[in-house]
């Protein structure tokens, strides 16, 4: 499953990224992974399987990870609106701007304060790459690793029981699914994987 299937599959919810914004609501929004593992029941194994191949797009490198209350739709339409009033939107226009900019701009949202990250997007659908701006208020810096555990330990828990916190219960999700070694101490409730454990638990 790419990037752009998950984007389609969104349309008519509040996960939705609405064009011409590219932004990956798997890598960079907490809100939209706590809904997607909010639809998860006991039994869900198909669920469970297509979560876990969802992972994919998150990659292996460190992240930044919205934790604010705006949607993503709220964020591609004040995106696009800031885009339009200062008649940036038009692609050619857009790209000349970015790469003017030394190929990256950021804007700051006024309602929550947080900072935001544009480029260009590879996609013809969608020319305006959004992300998190570095440590950005309203988020945090988290490793890929950590994310992808989170995530399939919360999504085991929901479908198949368990406690999420307890360690062999992550070190068998990342054994088994994730292809990850073991961790060798238990996860502290405000550092590291605790941490991202609590901002995605539904």
């Amino acid at each position: 499953m790419n990037f752009c299937e998950l984007q389609r599959s969104d349309a008519g919810t509040p996960l939705e990224v609405l064009p011409p914004v590219m932004f990956n609501t798997y890598k960079h929004h907490a809100g939209s992974l706590r809904a997607r593992l909010a639809a998860l029941g006991p039994g869900d194994l198909s669920g469970f399987a297509d979560a876990l191949r969802a992972l994919d797009v998150l990659g292996t490198r460190l992240m930044d990870l919205y934790t604010g209350g705006l949607t993503p739709r709220d964020l591609s339409a004040w995106v696009s609106a800031e885009l339009a009033a200062s008649g940036r939107l038009d692609p050619e226009a857009y790209r000349a701007w970015i790469v003017g900019a030394e190929d990256y701009a950021v804007l700051t949202h006024p309602g929550d304060g947080s900072r935001w990250v544009l480029r260009v997007g590879n996609d013809a659908e969608r020319h305006v790459h959004l992300h998190p701006a570095r440590w950005s208020p309203s988020s945090m810096r988290v490793k890929a690793t950590v994310l992808k555990t989170a995530f399939a330990v919360l999504a085991f828990a929901r479908t198949q029981g368990g406690d999420p916190l307890d360690r062999a219960l992550i070190n068998e999700v990342r054994s088994a699914h994730l292809a990850l070694p073991p961790l060798g101490r238990d996860p502290e409730a405000d550092l590291g994987l605790g941490a991202v454990l609590g901002v995605l638990r539904v």
